[in-house]
């Protein structure tokens, strides 16, 4: 049978423009690693969209405009039970983003950011990339 352009029913169709999602519980701005990956990301043609949380202390710390990059950032909330409902708020908004995104890498480089991995890797097939940059020094260790 001839298509004319129009896939044939249970065919794959794939978007032309690849997307990454970079999630990360503080401002991305401050971790020039986050920086230098999307970029590089940006100019190969992908669709770089970032979700984070303003910080206290960071808020000037912003990426270069690019016409391929986006980055959305929750308001900072201090410590205490607040805190704790923004966190699982977040979480939750960054699995919601990445079922209607449906990016094709999702990367997480904060422990912070580990438990929407988790539920981002358990619930889609979407690859799922943790590399920690700077975790804190282990107590343990020293």
């Amino acid at each position: 049978m001839e298509s004319r352009g129009v896939p044939e029913p249970g065919t794959k169709i794939e978007s032309a423009v690849k997307k990454i999602l970079y999630l990360q519980y503080t401002n991305p701005g401050g971790y020039p690693p986050l920086e230098h990956s999307s970029r590089i990301f940006a100019q190969a043609g992908w669709k770089v969209i970032f979700l984070g949380v303003a910080s206290r202390g960071a808020t000037p710390l912003v990426f270069p405009d690019h016409p391929n990059l986006r980055i959305y950032l929750w308001p900072f909330v201090g410590s205490g039970i607040l805190q704790k409902f923004h966190f699982i708020g977040f979480s939750l908004w960054c699995w919601i983003r990445c079922l209607w995104l449906r990016p094709d890498v999702v990367y997480g480089s904060d422990p912070m950011i580990c438990p929407a991995l988790w539920l981002i890797g358990k619930s889609t097939s979407t690859r799922t990339v943790y590399h920690e940059h700077d975790s804190p020094p282990d107590p343990l260790r020293t």
